[in-house]
């Protein structure tokens, strides 16, 4: 097993007002090499399409340093680097052009079966899965308590354009939806220097989301779920850090 490394131009349709690459594009690119690696490995989209079995994202930690500019070469590298009995872990370290560690990442991923939506044994169904024994963060992925205080409240669709390959809402989505929540003087003067995130049910086309946010000092915490908060879709801890002039 070896890691798996692609470059990437940023483009200006990429980047925020801050001219930086933009949080759900940064998920994207995950997707995108993270795609090309499993299925280099023969664990990817045409292994799930003739096995009736799927990867679900469980849950993503993140340090950022920095993240990259418009103009700004960058290098991911992805990896399998640990597995438990129920999930897989898959690391992300994101280095600029002069090999400088822009972010390190780490996620948790579920094999399920398709038909029935149940989880599956790793061992038992992929047990020649193989992985590289380095990480680039480690993370217990533990859960995100709800913050006590009034949340900021806010509520829309889910649109068709949400929708991905899997007729769900896109993962790259969700922390998107949560920088909405902040207000314009908010985001000129503060930045992500970490995230957390949880994912415990994926939303569909025609639900409404209602989304609240709970944010102390630096440190805010954000959950996503239906309209009368019966089924809970996800939920986003990030820490910030005032903005360099």
């Amino acid at each position: 097993m070896e890691k798996h490394k692609k470059s990437y131009l940023i483009n200006s349709f990429q980047v925020d007002f801050q001219a930086k690459l933009r949080v759900h594009t940064l998920f994207n690119l995950f997707q995108d090499i993270a795609d090309e690696h499993a299925e280099k490995i023969g664990v990817g989209y045409t292994f799930c399409q003739q096995n009736s079995v799927g990867w679900v994202g469980g849950a993503y930690h993140l340090k950022i340093n920095r993240m990259p500019k418009w103009g700004d070469c960058i290098t991911i590298e992805t990896w399998p680097s640990a597995a438990t009995p129920a999930c897989a872990i898959r690391d992300f370290q994101v280095k600029d052009d002069k090999g400088n560690v822009l972010i390190n990442a780490t996620s948790q991923w579920a094999l399920i079966d398709i038909e029935r939506l149940r989880p599956l044994p790793l061992a038992k169904h992929l047990p020649h899965y193989d992985f590289v024994n380095d990480r680039a963060l480690v993370s217990e992925f533990s859960k995100i308590p709800t913050p006590e205080g009034t949340p900021k409240t806010t509520s829309f669709p889910v649109h068709v354009d949400d929708i991905d390959i899997n007729c769900h809402v896109n993962n790259a989505l969700y922390p998107t939806w949560v920088l909405d929540s902040f207000d314009d003087a908010f985001r000129q003067t503060h930045e992500i220097s970490e995230m957390r995130i949880t994912f415990r049910r994926p939303a569909r086309f025609g639900d409404t989301i209602s989304l609240n946010t709970y944010l102390d000092s630096l440190t805010s915490v954000s959950v996503l779920t239906n309209s009368d908060a019966s089924v809970e879709f996800a939920r986003i801890q990030l820490s910030w850090k005032e903005i360099e002039k």
